[in-house]
């Protein structure tokens, strides 16, 4: 065994702000939507479930400049889901930088001749988030005090969202006017209101949208809204609070998130 000789793989995956954008996986259910034009049918075609499939679709749109897919209502060409001409570019360029990565690799391999020194490096595995919210934006604002301070971002989407963190993680961040950043909300913390403009409350972050996407279950589950150019917000609710407020897909609803929920992060 340990004159075997070690084989360097190493998956690709483009970034955005620090996260994983596209890869393998992902770049496999755009090109099944592409050719389907049903995203549960790609999903089975790339042999993952449909609400993998779903959140993978709403995180690459999210960090997308534009959306790469789009959904179909009806016409000619029936209901579904279908890439924009800007997926068609990303689907390409990843192929393209795909080919040259793996070229680099087979070098690599043909260069040295223990790989074993060089494992740990190669082997680094990009960190991985829980949070369904990740959203890419430009600091717009920066309200400071001597322990915390306010940090505004603008989002794609033209909504802002607001993150009250230390003082000390806008320096470490090296946060400024004009700088990129992400935010980072659990849908948990993510509330869901639908008699939104009588409502008072000192959540700084209230962002309308509209429903798309209702998942139940015996407990909880998932409430989704549309909030434009692509972006979407997740909340995990009680079963019981999506009959309450009789949330239906297509309404128009806010979603509600305090700023100490935000977690802010930088390339």
């Amino acid at each position: 065994m340990k004159n075997q000789k070690v084989a360097v793989k190493a998956p690709l995956w483009m970034q955005k702000d620090a996260q994983n954008f596209l890869g393998g996986n992902r770049i496999a259910l755009l090109e099944q939507i592409d050719i389907h034009g049903s995203l549960s049918a790609a999903a089975k075609a790339a042999g993952m479930s449909y609400k993998t499939a779903w959140d993978a679709l709403n995180v690459m749109n999210n960090l997308a400049e534009q959306p790469l897919t789009f959904a179909a209502t009806g016409g000619s060409g029936g209901g579904g889901t279908r890439l924009t001409e800007e997926g068609r570019k990303v689907l390409r360029l990843y192929r393209l930088i795909e080919t040259e990565h793996q070229g680099m690799i087979l070098r690599l391999e043909e260069s040295f001749d223990d790989f074993n020194n060089y494992l740990p490096l190669l082997q680094r595995i990009t960190m991985r988030i829980s949070a369904k919210n990740v959203f890419s934006g430009t600091v717009c604002e920066i309200v400071r005090d001597i322990s915390v301070s306010q940090v505004v971002l603008q989002l794609k989407s033209g909504h802002q969202m607001t993150a009250v963190i230390s003082s000390g993680s806008v320096d470490v961040l090296g946060l400024e006017v004009g700088s990129s950043a992400y935010a980072v909300v659990k849908a948990s913390s993510v509330m869901i209101a639908n008699n939104y403009l009588s409502l008072k409350i000192s959540a700084k972050n209230r962002i309308t949208g509209q429903i798309t996407k209702i998942t139940q279950s015996a407990v909880v589950g998932e409430v989704v809204l549309d909030i434009g150019v692509g972006e979407t917000i997740t909340a995990t609710i009680t079963d019981s609070s999506v009959r309450t407020l009789g949330l239906q897909e297509g309404n128009e609803v806010c979603a509600i998130i305090k700023a100490t929920s935000v977690i802010i992060g930088v390339e």
